[in-house]
């Protein structure tokens, strides 16, 4: 199964009755966001992923009740940056980072809300990009989130390379329409540097 695809509209009404089906779209749409997230507090891939992973077992034996999404959102962000904290707390293998890194709680707040905005934004821009047309939408991924080059992208897809800038305009001009101002010049800054790499900074 594919994790961090796009959705148009999660079902809470059947997430809050215990759906199976409403539970995977939620892991399905969050999953990466919230590893992504995990590992900039954590510094490991694996366990920011075992914490993800345990964060949606919890979800699914207790059954929370959510009055919409960013309620939703705003639960799986904060319990991840709990789950973080408290495996940096009694890691023994991170000694050293939990001191750093619990020494000052408000610059621990601070990193919290920055990284948070910085994936969420990144998670909207991912879902914008998805939703385009099936081919605008390959063709934008293969360039800006993969650093592909035109002749790359056109090899790989059997197009001219006239036929992918062709695309990549037409995508970028959709994406202009669907994002806020902000998250579109965001986009083309991955022009020079991947989704994961600006992340990262």
């Amino acid at each position: 199964m594919e994790k961090g695809l796009p959705h148009k509209e999660l079902d809470l009404e059947a997430l809050n009755r215990g759906d199976r089906h409403a539970y995977s779209q939620v892991y399905l749409c969050y999953y990466n966001a919230l590893c992504l997230f995990a590992y900039k507090l954590v510094s490991s891939q694996q366990d920011a992923e075992d914490i993800v992973e345990n964060l949606f077992m919890r979800l699914w034996q207790k059954q929370e009740q959510f009055e919409n999404e960013q309620h939703l959102k705003s639960f799986l962000y904060r319990a991840t940056k709990n789950a973080a904290l408290n495996f940096l707390k009694t890691s023994t293998h991170a000694n050293e980072r939990n001191t750093a890194f619990c020494q000052e709680q408000g610059e621990v707040q601070d990193n919290y809300l920055s990284e948070l905005i910085r994936v969420e934004i990144a998670r909207e821009i991912y879902v914008a990009i998805k939703n385009l047309p099936p081919q605008c939408s390959k063709i934008i991924s293969m360039s800006y989130l993969e650093n592909m080059s035109n002749q790359e992208i056109a090899d790989k897809m059997g197009l001219s390379v006239q036929t992918v800038k062709n695309q990549k305009m037409r995508g970028l001009s959709l994406l202009k329409h669907k994002l806020p101002p902000d998250q579109y010049q965001f986009v083309l800054l991955l022009a020079s540097l991947s989704l994961f790499d600006l992340l990262r900074h």
